[in-house]
């Protein structure tokens, strides 16, 4: 049962997503130059605990410039090219590494990400922030208890 419910969870966050790229990456008014040539992001995300048989983790971003450039991610200091977006899961977490830093090689005129943390284990703490231009507009952090508790959001700026 664990096994389809984080199925669905993971198709629910990466349709949402899905939308909010097209949302706030698509407008009839693109070739207008209104001198905002973006911002650079950095996702600095943080998960200890994560137990690969239980739980379930989907950190997911995307973005692009104007020009339509959507290759513009580095992780953990290492270029991503060719890749229009940044997925982790809880397999990237079981290791040594248990931050992840996700940040754009160029500035980006829309963003948009997803976490979605499900612990059916043991607590877990977690951290997950967001940097626009060197300031911090989201900052998490607490402990996930066991039975089911989630921690779920979608950002978009």
């Amino acid at each position: 049962m664990k096994k389809v419910n984080a199925r669905i969870a993971k198709w629910g966050a990466m349709s949402l997503l899905a939308l909010g790229t097209l949302a706030t990456s698509c407008s009839d008014d693109d070739k207008v130059d209104d001198g905002d040539n973006g911002s650079n992001y950095k996702i600095t995300v943080t998960l200890n605990d994560v137990n690969p048989d239980e739980d379930f983790v989907s950190v997911a971003v995307s973005g692009g410039t104007l020009a339509g450039k959507t290759d513009v991610w580095k992780v953990n200091g290492v270029a991503k090219t060719g890749e229009s977006a940044i997925g982790l899961d809880k397999n990237d977490f079981v290791g040594s590494t248990k931050t992840y830093v996700i940040e754009t090689t160029q500035p980006i005129r829309a963003f948009a990400g997803g976490v979605q943390i499900i612990n059916y284990g043991a607590n877990m703490p977690l951290s997950f922030k967001i940097e626009k231009a060197n300031e911090v507009v989201v900052n998490e952090s607490l402990t996930l208890s066991g039975d089911g508790a989630d921690f779920t959001k979608q950002y978009s700026f």
